[in-house]
């Protein structure tokens, strides 16, 4: 009994989640210092306006924890972008390179938004998928010192919950407050603990 409790459960988990990373930091030694990082508007996804800023916004909410990164409020660049008439869409690396220096931050991170989707299929089963990709830039050399690619989606499988678990598993999903803002904070909380751990980050000496 215990070992189809077991199966019924990790079932019940592929069910409810699916998720595919990828974090790779080049310049790990650097980022175990004190730094000031910036965290930039992402690019929308495509029919989903406001999608990369509810990324950058998660993502930056996660990042102050790590104590000795300064994080440099996006204002301060958003500011320079207006001075210079410029728009975060169409940049090139060396563009961005050059704001974060006018703005004293140490590294910068940029991205897009791939796919930004939440809704309840038949009215019952909540359904998100977020995909985001990004690139942690060093504004001193215009290197691309760390990449990110996050893939989640929830109740992908969601039938299999139903068919395992019985049909007591569908009030589970009537009465779930499941939402895209829900799963964009567990996607950035995600990401950040990637990075810690590829990092090599000390919790107890770096993470608040």
């Amino acid at each position: 009994m215990k070992k189809i409790l077991i199966v019924l459960l990790f079932m019940f988990q592929i069910a409810c989640t699916s998720v595919d990373k990828s974090i790779y930091i080049k310049d790990k030694q650097a980022l175990q210092k004190p730094i000031r990082i910036a965290v930039l508007t992402f690019v929308d996804a495509p029919k989903y306006p406001g999608s990369g800023i509810s990324i950058a916004d998660a993502l930056t909410n996660e990042l102050v924890r790590i104590s000795h990164w300064d994080l440099v409020e996006r204002s301060q660049i958003e500011k320079i972008l207006k001075e210079k008439s410029l728009d975060m869409t169409g940049l090139t690396d060396s563009q961005l390179t050059d704001i974060g220096k006018l703005a004293k931050t140490d590294y910068i991170i940029v991205g897009s938004v791939s796919d930004y989707y939440y809704d309840r299929q038949f009215f019952i089963v909540p359904k998100t998928k977020i995909a985001f990709n990004a690139r942690i830039i060093n504004t001193q050399t215009g290197s691309i010192v760390g990449t990110l690619r996050y893939n989640r989606e929830t109740n992908k499988n969601a039938w299999c919950g139903c068919f395992l678990l019985g049909w007591y598993y569908l009030p589970m999903l009537i009465l779930s407050d499941q939402n895209i803002n829900t799963d964009v904070s567990k996607a950035a909380r995600d990401v950040v603990k990637a990075i810690e751990r590829d990092v090599n980050l000390k919790k107890g000496c770096c993470i608040l």
